[in-house]
């Protein structure tokens, strides 16, 4: 009867073993719809005492690169630009910052020193040592906290739409929270106007295809619509919450960066570019100011903008 057992027990840890090996040889999924975008998510819980949302795709053996999104938005916001990653032979991680797309919200205010630990857990969770980070907006935020924080898991870095992480926004935001989001009751959302306005947009590049742009900005308006009143509270506040004015001195400015702006956002305004330059030592051959582009440059010219961040990564210049 114990030799049965035994029996048992041994082909069940094999047949464990066998599973596990061909979940790791399981192949990432090349292409992702805007309609099977929400549902092609995974979860993992991290050392943060989060369940973060995250995609996967392309070549599992290929480079990491992390493609963060930007304030209440989630993955969906790079759908557009990462078929140009996946085509290019990378491992993308898309993940869902705290509080946003389908990722926990917690309570309390989350500031980029809260979403760097995050990330950290999160590359911790998947075993990622090192990865080429790049950010939009509130990510790009976090991108610049996280070089600071945590260098060593830095190859490169690329900050789009972005400003230096001082006080700059803080009469904004609070005067946004304030006239959008306070006066919410409990269980209220912002109105579709309100979503209209924070996701103002030009469709710009002609040979993308308009029903996936429309599809992708739709999706994003619901979904952070969807968020509760605290996690807006949460991440506007957060925002105003975290200053890294006194630590840029710290920067590893060995660490390559490449910084892409919109002449026409009105959020990261031209004179702040310079500034940012500066600090992070980025020079001519690692910034592009697009003429006529807004803040989503991502999916606003995901095409010209990916193929500029691939050139960029391989060639050190965006002038070659």
């Amino acid at each position: 009867m114990k030799k049965i057992i035994y029996l048992m027990m041994l082909i069940m840890i094999c047949m464990f073993i066998i599973g596990c090996s061909n979940n790791n040889n399981k192949e990432l999924p090349q292409s992702i719809s805007q309609d099977e975008w929400a549902d092609a998510k995974q979860f993992v819980t991290l050392s943060t005492g989060i369940k973060m949302a995250y995609i996967e795709m392309g070549d599992k053996n290929g480079p990491n690169i992390i493609l963060q999104h930007g304030m209440t938005d989630n993955s969906r916001s790079w759908s557009l630009a990462v078929p140009y990653f996946v085509e290019a032979g990378y491992h993308v991680y898309l993940p869902d910052l705290r509080g946003m797309g389908k990722s926990d919200q917690p309570d309390g205010l989350y500031t980029t020193i809260t979403y760097a630990t995050d990330m950290k857990a999160f590359f911790d969770a998947k075993g990622i040592d090192k990865a080429i980070v790049v950010g939009h907006s509130l990510g790009s935020f976090t991108v610049q906290t996280f070089a600071l924080m945590f260098p060593e898991c830095c190859e490169k870095v690329v900050l789009v739409s972005s400003i230096p992480v001082k006080q700059y926004q803080t009469e904004s935001l609070v005067n946004l929270y304030d006239t959008y989001v306070a006066p919410l009751g409990e269980d209220e959302h912002p109105n579709d106007k309100f979503m209209d306005y924070w996701y103002e947009c030009t469709f710009k590049e002609n040979n993308a295809e308009e029903v996936e742009f429309d599809k992708c900005l739709a999706g994003l308006k619901k979904e952070s619509k969807a968020l509760a009143k605290k996690t807006w509270k949460n991440i506007l506040l957060g925002l105003v919450a975290t200053d890294l004015e006194g630590l840029y001195c710290k920067f590893d400015t060995t660490i390559p960066v490449l910084l892409l702006h919109g002449d026409q956002d009105s959020m990261t305004k031209n004179e702040y570019q310079d500034e940012l330059k500066t600090l992070l030592n980025i020079d001519n051959n690692s910034y592009i100011n697009y003429v006529g582009v807004g803040h989503n440059i991502q999916f606003e010219i995901p095409e010209q903008s990916s193929k500029d961040i691939l050139k960029w990564i391989n060639t050190g210049s965006v002038n070659n």
